[in-house]
């Protein structure tokens, strides 16, 4: 083991590899913690049949491929540690239960065309809003790539400007709100309505319409993109940059509490009772509804402002399947050119509906959307010749309202057996017997996993207006410290810039060099 490590890293989700990376490329020396038997966080992957490789968690990847991490290879994942990702033409695409579609692909003309068989003014549309959206995407990339602005001021330098005072608006707006006012089409609604949905939020919910921005500015300048090998490749493409530089990871290593004395916090404690000791920090990925009892100290009114925090509108419920063959779609084969697609029913009230189920912990009754992603045609390595590794996922609420979240135990099977019926409308030769292997993952699973999927948020916590920025997850936790605690730094998902696979923990990294007196140009080439 590291002998006297500089910094200890509890946890070893992607977001603190991330962080330590950074750190050991500095010169620190770096030990990192994980209790799990695999490092990654949602950062995983699994062979559930021989020449399988699935991805449990994490399967696509947008946000992180604008992260200077990566855009600029600050740590340089892509030309020394082996990591290669490959692209997509489109990131999310829609099959209606009709037999027609969209296609968000990044070319913006394709887009277009797409959209314009339903409606050309909403084509034209679309086209405004993406060049509107792209031209504030640097300045949302620059904010999610380093420590937030305080909430106040970020919304103050925005409304200078006129766009940035229609920044400000969609804060305030619901994604639907939004949807329905640039669009006519009933099934541009759909399609957007579903994908922004993605953040785990219900689209009808004010503070979402900020998520189009920043998904249409995003999906238009880069590439949906996957980890050759799976998304382990990320991990330990990770694993290898920090101990090149000299850190080490141990797994199967759980911390039980940090060690803190007179307010300064010297090192953390395993659940098997050793006792290891920091000399400059801790860099710890704690829930903040585990706040507390990690961190005793805490005082009383942070702590309880932390566990108000709310959790997100939704989880899922995932399935990996391994299929002798590939799905055959009866609206055609033009899908595969996305990473993500959906298979929806065509009426946007009952689409939108079902978050209120979720939200209220109920499996919904009817009106099942399926999400498919099918990696291993991309890259040929996660399957055997001509057999598909399947990602299968459907939105589910958290906690049940009849028996909460242990309650997934009883109906995990059923839920997901209604999914994988109502995707086989869409692929007539998709039946059981082309099953190999299944593998299936609820709510339940997913908070097992993770201490930071409490109650399976694969989140974090919820992303809306009153948690990102300089309020994520509240505001005296957002600049990744904890007040009156000395040599504590915070890292995860529910830490600004928020959920989804996005390197985050460069910002955390940015945080601690300041503070710690390195000189940023050492670690992070593009500031």
């Amino acid at each position: 083991m590291t002998a006297n490590p500089e910094i200890v890293v509890v946890g070893a989700g992607s977001n603190s590899l991330v962080a330590a990376a950074y750190l050991a490329k500095a010169g620190k020396s770096v030990l990192v913690l994980e209790k799990n038997d695999q490092c990654g966080g949602g950062v995983v992957s699994i062979e559930i049949a021989p020449g399988f490789t699935h991805d449990p968690h994490a399967a696509g990847y947008y946000t992180c491929m604008a992260n200077p991490a990566l855009e600029h290879d600050e740590l340089g994942l892509f030309s020394e540690h082996g990591l290669e990702m490959l692209p997509w033409e489109a990131g999310f695409a829609t099959i209606f239960d009709t037999g027609d579609g969209l296609t968000a692909y990044t070319d913006v003309d394709r887009a277009c065309e797409d959209i314009a068989q339903y409606s050309q003014k909403d084509a034209d549309t679309y086209r405004n809003f993406v060049n509107e959206a792209q031209s504030i995407l640097p300045l949302l990339n620059l904010g999610s790539a380093s420590p937030p602005l305080p909430t106040g001021s970020f919304i103050s330098m925005l409304e200078a400007s006129a766009l940035g005072n229609r920044l400000v608006d969609a804060l305030f707006l619901s994604a639907s709100d939004l949807l329905d006012y640039l669009f006519e089409s009933e099934e541009v609604k759909i399609h957007y309505n579903k994908w922004c949905s993605e953040m785990m939020e219900a689209p009808t919910k004010n503070g979402t319409g900020i998520v189009l921005y920043n998904l249409l500015g995003l999906a238009h300048s880069y590439k949906a993109h996957i980890p050759v090998g799976g998304s382990k490749s990320i991990t330990n493409a990770l694993i290898r940059c920090i101990e090149h530089y000299g850190g080490e990871v141990r797994t199967n290593s759980e911390v039980s509490r940090l060690i803190v004395k007179s307010g300064d916090t010297t090192g953390v404690q395993l659940s098997t009772g050793e006792r290891v000791d920091a000399k400059d920090a801790v860099l710890a990925c704690i829930h903040p509804w585990r706040l507390k009892e990690m961190l005793p100290e805490v005082d009383d009114g942070v702590a309880a402002a932390a566990r108000r925090v709310k959790l997100s509108n939704h989880g899922a419920l995932n399935q990996q399947i391994a299929l002798t063959e590939y799905p055959q779609f009866t609206a055609g084969s033009r899908w595969y050119d996305a990473l993500c697609i959906e298979y929806v029913r065509k009426d946007l009230i009952e689409v939108l509906r079902t978050f209120d189920h979720y939200r209220y912990g109920e499996i919904p009754p009817h009106h099942l959307s399926p999400l498919t992603m099918m990696n291993s045609k991309k890259d040929p390595s996660r399957a055997p010749d001509g057999q598909c590794a399947m990602y299968l996922y459907h939105f589910a609420p958290l906690v049940l309202r009849d028996g909460g979240l242990e309650a997934w135990e009883e109906h995990r099977q059923v839920f997901a057996d209604a999914i994988w019926d109502e995707f086989k409308r869409y692929a007539p030769n998709m039946d059981d017997s082309k099953v190999i292997a299944r593998h299936i993952e609820s709510p339940l699973e997913h908070h097992r996993h993770s201490a930071s999927m409490v109650n399976g948020d694969i989140y974090g916590i919820g992303t809306t207006a009153g948690q990102i920025m300089g309020r994520r997850p509240t505001k005296d936790l957002a600049d990744y410290t904890v007040p009156n605690i000395d040599g504590l730094y915070l890292v995860g998902p529910f830490m600004h810039p928020g959920g989804t696979v996005n390197f985050g923990g460069r910002a955390t990294a940015i945080k601690m060099y300041q503070d710690l007196g390195m000189d940023l140009k050492s670690g992070f080439e593009a500031i």
